[in-house]
C-alpha cells in the first residue's frame, strides 16, 4: 500500500493581492472565514508583497499538500498562480479583484464574493490549455505585441486605477501610436506584417468583454494570431461595434490566424504584455501551446 502523505492536510488555501483593482480588501480574510465556516473547511491565506511571491507559494505547495488554491486579485495574479499549478493536481479559483479580470471574464466567472465562493465550493473543474511564451513566461488569456502592451504601461505608470485608468491611457495611446513590422513564422510559413498590435489569444475577449477571437476556445489545443493593422481613425472608429457583436475577425484590417506554435520577430522593439504584464521589448516572441495543463473551478 502506498504511504500516506505526512503533509499538512489543507482544503483550501487563497492568495490575496490587496493592491489589485481600486476595491477594499483589508475585511476579505474574515468574510471567507465567516461565510466558509459552515462547511469546516481547513483555510490558510498568504498576502502577496511583490518580493519573491511566486518562490514563497511555491513552498507552501511543496509542504502543505492542499485541494484547492484560490486567487483574489487579477490576471497577474491568476497567471503566477496558473504557472504554479501546472499539471497539478490541485483546482485553482478565482474571486476577480482586479482592474479588468479578463480571464474571469472569459470564464463567466461571477463578480460577488459570495458567489464566488459558492463556485468554488460547488463548481465545477475545467481543464484550461495555457501558453508557453520564451521559456519563461505562460498566458492563460491574453497577450499582445503592440499597442495595447503600450497602453498597459502607460496605465501601470499612471496614478488613476481601474477602468477610468485604463480609458486615460487608451486615449494617450491611442493619439501616439504608429504601425510597426514584424515577422510571423507558423504552421510552416513566414508572413511579413504591419500591425498596430498583434494579439496572442488563449481566449475569446478582454476584460472590458471587447471580443477579439471570436471562435477561440481555451481548451481545444490550439492559439489564435489576431493581427490588426487599423491606417485611419476610421477603422478604429469601425472595430467598436464588431468588438462588441463578434463580428472583429470580418474587418479587411483584421487577420486571424490558429496555430500550435508561433514565432514573432519584433525588430523595432514595440512592448509586450503577458495577462496585463508588461514584459519588456523582447526581439523575438515564441509560443507554444501547453494543452488543458491547468484546472480551474467554474459554475
Amino acid at each position: 500500500m502506498p504511504e500516506k502523505s505526512t503533509k499538512e492536510q489543507l482544503d483550501m488555501l487563497f492568495i490575496i493581492n490587496p493592491i489589485s483593482g481600486d476595491n477594499d480588501k483589508s475585511e476579505i480574510k474574515d468574510t471567507i472565514r465567516k461565510y466558509l465556516s459552515q462547511h469546516h473547511y481547513t483555510l490558510d491565506f498568504y498576502y502577496t508583497t511583490g518580493e519573491n511571491d511566486a518562490i514563497k507559494i511555491g513552498h507552501l505547495l511543496d509542504v502543505k499538500q492542499i485541494k484547492k488554491v484560490v486567487v483574489v486579485g487579477g490576471d497577474g495574479t491568476c497567471n503566477m498562480v496558473g504557472n504554479l499549478l501546472l499539471n497539478k493536481n490541485i483546482k485553482m479559483g478565482i474571486i476577480p479583484a482586479g482592474s479588468a479580470n479578463g480571464l474571469a471574464t472569459e470564464l463567466e466567472l461571477p463578480v460577488k464574493l459570495e458567489e464566488s465562493l459558492d463556485c468554488i465550493v460547488k463548481g465545477k473543474s475545467k481543464k484550461l490549455d495555457a501558453l508557453k511564451i520564451n521559456k519563461d513566461y505562460i498566458c492563460l488569456h491574453l497577450s499582445d505585441i503592440g499597442f495595447n502592451a503600450k497602453v498597459i504601461d502607460r496605465f501601470e505608470q499612471g496614478e488613476t486605477r481601474g477602468m477610468t485608468g485604463y480609458a486615460n491611457s487608451f486615449i494617450g495611446e491611442l493619439v501616439e501610436s504608429k504601425p510597426s513590422r514584424f515577422k510571423l513564422k507558423y504552421n510552416e510559413k513566414e508572413e511579413v506584417k504591419t500591425a498596430f498590435m498583434i494579439v496572442i489569444a488563449n481566449a475569446t475577449k478582454f476584460g472590458t468583454g471587447a471580443v477579439i477571437n471570436p471562435k477561440g476556445k481555451t481548451d481545444d489545443g490550439m492559439f489564435e494570431i489576431v493581427v490588426l493593422n487599423p491606417q485611419k481613425v476610421i477603422h478604429f472608429l469601425e472595430m467598436i461595434v464588431p468588438f462588441y457583436t463578434q463580428k472583429i475577425h470580418t474587418l479587411d484590417f483584421v487577420d486571424t490566424y490558429s496555430c500550435k506554435k508561433v514565432i514573432i520577430e519584433n525588430p523595432e522593439r514595440q512592448n509586450v504584455q503577458i495577462d496585463g504584464e508588461n514584459i519588456g521589448q523582447p526581439a523575438e516572441v515564441t509560443v507554444e501551446i501547453l494543452p488543458q495543463a491547468l484546472s480551474v473551478l467554474v459554475p
